[in-house]
């Protein structure tokens, strides 16, 4: 079951092991519309609540609260481990009131592979980034 991380210094010891965006400080990750999971301490994901698909991480960190829930990074320190917290997440925000789910990925053949396997749909390409969306059962 995915666990939220509430304390600014709990978040900062994980964050060390982020692979993708260990530079977003604890306190950003916490802050109002945003959250860190983890599931058994095993594997790791952060997300924000937007009023809109962000295409770069400036963007990520700038826009206002909405109903699109955004995953701007997740990751695993066991293997298969990341597609079950981001299925975990998928359900979790299926059970609520948002509009969309959607990730800001970097441009890699690992992130690609990794979010079609586990049934998003890449639905932009930008200079920097790339997003995927994960449909929701509603």
């Amino acid at each position: 079951m995915l666990e939220l991380i509430q304390s600014v210094s709990r978040a900062e010891i994980y964050l060390k092991t982020d692979p993708v965006r260990p530079h977003i400080s604890g306190a950003m990750r916490l802050a109002p519309g945003r959250q860190m999971y983890h599931l058994n301490e095993e594997a790791f994901l952060c997300t924000v609540h937007l009023d809109r698909v962000p295409d770069t991480e400036e963007q990520l960190l700038s826009c206002d609260i909405g109903s699109i829930v955004v995953a701007y990074t997740v990751w695993s320190l066991k293997k298969g481990m990341g597609r079950t917290i981001l299925l975990e997440a998928l359900k979790m925000i299926e059970e609520h009131q948002f509009d969309r789910f959607v990730t800001l990925s970097p441009k890699t053949d690992m992130a690609t592979k990794f979010h079609l396997s586990n049934g998003a749909e890449l639905i932009a390409e930008n200079p920097h980034s790339n997003n995927f969306e994960y449909f929701l059962n509603k």
